[in-house]
């Protein structure tokens, strides 16, 4: 009996889209537990990555150890499925763990980085060593004989990364708005079990044929008619393990490099990063793909190495002159992503899809240099695919913390062609190819790629996007930095200061923003501490510390805060007052994990809405570890700009709501969107309490010298605050309804597509449709 191919390449889909299910669910749950920092992100995919490298190692090394590949894979596979279900009962545990040690250890943040990797590694590491056997194992199962290898390596790759862009755009698209992340996960482990189930009664079906094979004995369904069984070249394991690491290194790494520049503008939607995801996987796939079919003609496969080094480097090089350097008018609109990947998906397209199509058919290429002995394929495959794991790790680490802070992201792009070109050139070189004119050809190519790299960016071609749309626009940049979190820049649109992260303008110089922590002290005029998370251009934190409040501001990005002077002349004062202090870190994580108390929590979630990580500052987890955070009697104040349709804003009201026993609204003056207020105990602006809060020295002043700012004397907002407070007490209950809260399994505005394409219409946010629904402004 011969083996069925093509059953096991089906099953094999199966295990790639429930791996990317896996790793977008569990990436989006462990941000949650060690925050969203990239030091955080950068422990979780070493988590992922690692476990996925130290899988590949010793499922090798037992697969060429069985006699039936084929039902220890299954095996693997429904094991899989119960760690998976697991999963969530071990993250909360992981996430105790890691509350207990924040407390001692926030002041050493070397420690509390390797006790993060550690627990990273602990969550993930039963799953991942799992996963990472797979394809050693199949590929084991599938060629029997190391002149086959590379057969099977090829197919089952191009097999899993196909079956991974289905699970990406089904787990971005459908699958977490529908369902939850929970729900999500539910769906990826059952892929996981039929893929199990399905191996094991395949093998149960070929079991006395499979008894009679010796282990060395070759698949006769896997020989094709013309492939010679090795490349010309022979065997080159060091080489091919060097290749794969590089080609791990690079690909994470301009992945990376691409989310973040094409991103750029387009206001951060988690569509765009499907998006993203989804062509580089179908680049791969169609590169796979393109190395099966082409398989049999190659015979001198470091050469193939070399050119497609040379290549990837001229594509990724070009695709950033010609389309990322150059400004778009990207059609961004609240709550609608129709015209924004329209536009996306051409610049996406030609950036990305050459350059994945040529690292797509390079990675399984260097699969016919790797095989060994007879007996080992499967050890020789899950060395190949740890080396490419390991590879992919160090990208995780060196792009984001030591490459892009030291030259920004379009140089980095360019830092990472030089690495793939160096690379063309030492294989052309020195990888033992015969031929002269071959051996010439290739290392004259890598040569023009290296000369054309260095040429731009000594010229100074190179730009980031956010910049150069801002100068298209006709605005004025103060400054610009880019950190390992994003790229951040202060200017001037039409004599407008404005602050833009990844290209989307943050906020304006109004005064919605400076009353932000001033409503809350109207309502507790005894307040003396506040936190305020997300610094923006720094109002609501000067605002908190002008007032004579002991203010915490906690920003993600670490570029935002020093563009702090670019919008206050006093910004070197307000950072030197004692009662100031500006963290750096994931609001979410510092809110839950502090044991600080504060008198006023204000809140202001980066714009848009619905950009992606943002719900986990505006979910119902967050709103209690808020209340948590709270003196006795304080006041939480979570802004919410208009952008969106009033259903969504019933589901904000909805959530905040079923935290805080008393909660209050009011319209923002300055027309950007709501305050709302909620505290365990009554609410009222009095008058005394509003005169209490406006006396404080410097308050007054600052409040009324913003350019849109409606009143200017004290008994001004004394009459105004009144009129701007929209709804409360029962009304919030009557507008807010019944239906879905926003919670952290299920994060609904930053997934809206099948609500938006097929739910029942609701108007976008404004007086009227307020109106319209029966709670007009005053």
């Amino acid at each position: 009996m011969t083996t069925r191919r093509w059953p096991i390449l089906l099953i094999f889909v199966l295990s790639g889209a429930a791996g990317l299910v896996y790793e977008v669910v569990w990436a989006r749950q462990l941000v949650l537990v060690f925050g969203n920092t990239t030091q955080a992100v950068s422990t979780i995919l070493t988590g992922f990555f690692g476990g996925m490298a130290i899988g590949s190692w010793l499922g090798g090394r037992l697969a060429d150890r069985v006699r039936r590949p084929l039902r220890l894979y299954g095996i693997l596979e429904v094991v899989l499925v119960v760690i998976v279900l697991l999963t969530p009962v071990t993250f909360r545990f992981i996430h105790e763990v890691y509350r207990g040690a924040f407390g001692s250890l926030e002041s050493v943040p070397q420690v509390l980085a390797l006790v993060r990797f550690g627990l990273a590694l602990l969550a993930l590491a039963p799953a991942t060593v799992l996963m990472g056997a797979t394809l050693p194992t199949l590929t084991r199962y599938l060629s029997r004989d190391s002149g086959h290898l590379s057969s099977a390596f090829g197919r089952l790759y191009a097999a899993n990364t196909v079956g991974a862009i289905l699970g990406a755009a089904a787990a971005g698209l459908i699958l977490i708005e529908l369902l939850g992340l929970t729900g999500t996960l539910v769906v990826g482990s059952a892929c996981s079990g039929v893929a199990g189930a399905t191996a094991l009664l395949l093998d149960r079906q070929q079991r006395p044929a499979a008894a009679t094979l010796p282990p060395g004995a070759p698949s006769d369904a896997l020989v094709d008619p013309g492939w010679s069984g090795r490349a010309a070249d022979g065997p080159r394991p060091q080489l091919a393990l060097g290749v794969a690491f590089v080609s791990g290194f690079t690909s994470l790494a301009y992945q990376v490099l691409w989310t973040r520049l094409l991103a750029s503008g387009t206001g951060n939607s988690t569509y765009v990063f499907t998006l993203i995801l989804t062509v580089f996987l179908v680049g791969l796939a169609i590169g796979a793909v393109l190395f099966t079919v082409l398989r049999s003609r190659i015979r001198h496969t470091v050469n193939l190495l070399a050119q497609a080094q040379v290549v990837l480097a001229v594509f990724a090089v070009v695709g950033l002159v010609t389309v990322i350097s150059r400004p778009v008018d990207i059609p961004y609109q609240a709550g609608r992503i129709d015209g924004l990947i329209g536009v996306l998906a051409l610049r996406v397209t030609l950036v990305v899809l050459p350059a994945t199509i040529v690292m797509g058919l390079s990675f399984p290429a260097a699969s016919a240099l790797v095989a060994g002995r007879d007996g080992r394929v499967a050890t020789s495959a899950g060395l190949l695919l740890a080396a490419n794991t390991i590879g992919a790790i160090v990208g995780t680490f060196a792009v984001p913390f030591f490459v892009i802070p030291a030259v920004g992201s379009p140089n980095a792009v360019a830092f990472i062609a030089l690495v793939n070109a160096s690379l063309g050139i030492l294989l052309a070189l020195r990888g033992g190819i015969v031929e002269r004119l071959v051996r010439s050809v290739a290392a004259a190519g890598a040569g023009v790629a290296i000369v054309l790299v260095v040429s731009l960016v000594a010229g100074g071609v190179l730009q980031d996007p956010s910049v150069a749309h801002i100068v298209a626009g006709q605005g004025t940049v103060f400054a610009s930095r880019e950190d390992e979190i994003a790229s951040v820049q202060a200017g001037a649109v039409d004599g407008v200061r404005q602050l833009w992260v990844t290209g989307t303008s943050m906020t304006l110089l109004t005064v919605d923003a400076k009353l932000m922590p001033i409503l809350p002290l109207m309502l507790r005029p005894q307040s003396k501490t506040a936190l305020t998370v997300a610094f923006g251009m720094g109002s609501a934190f000067r605002a908190a510390v002008i007032a004579g409040l002991q203010t915490d501001a906690v920003e993600l990005v670490p570029s935002v805060p020093t563009m702090f002077g670019y919008y206050y002349p006093d910004a070197g004062a307000i950072l030197a007052n004692p009662a100031g202090h500006v963290i750096i870190a994931d609001g979410r994580n510092h809110v839950e994990l502090t044991d600080r108390r504060y008198d006023i929590v204000v809140t202001d979630p980066p714009p848009p809405i619905e950009s992606s990580g943002v719900s986990v500052i505006s979910s119902l987890e967050y709103y209690r570890a808020g209340r948590a955070r709270l003196a006795p009697g304080g006041v939480m104040m979570q802004w919410v700009p208009y952008g969106q349709t009033v259903d969504e804003f019933r589901a904000h009201v909805r959530t905040f709501y079923d935290i805080y026993r008393f909660v209050t609204i009011l319209r923002g003056p300055g027309g950007y969107g709501f305050y709302m207020l909620g505290s365990d105990e009554p609410m009222a602006f009095t008058d005394t309490g509003m005169r209490a809060a406006l006396a404080r020295p410097g308050v007054l002043a600052d409040v009324s010298s913003a350019y849109d700012s409606p009143a200017k004397t004290v008994d001004g907002w004394v009459s105004l605050i009144p009129r701007l407070t929209w709804i409360s007490g029962d009304q919030v209950s009557a507008f807010a309804g019944s239906g879905p809260l926003i919670t952290d399994d299920r994060p609904l505005p930053e997934y809206f597509l099948l609500r938006h394409a097929f739910g029942a219409w609701s108007p976008q946010v404004s007086p009227v449709s307020l109106a319209a629904a029966g709670f007009p402004f005053r």
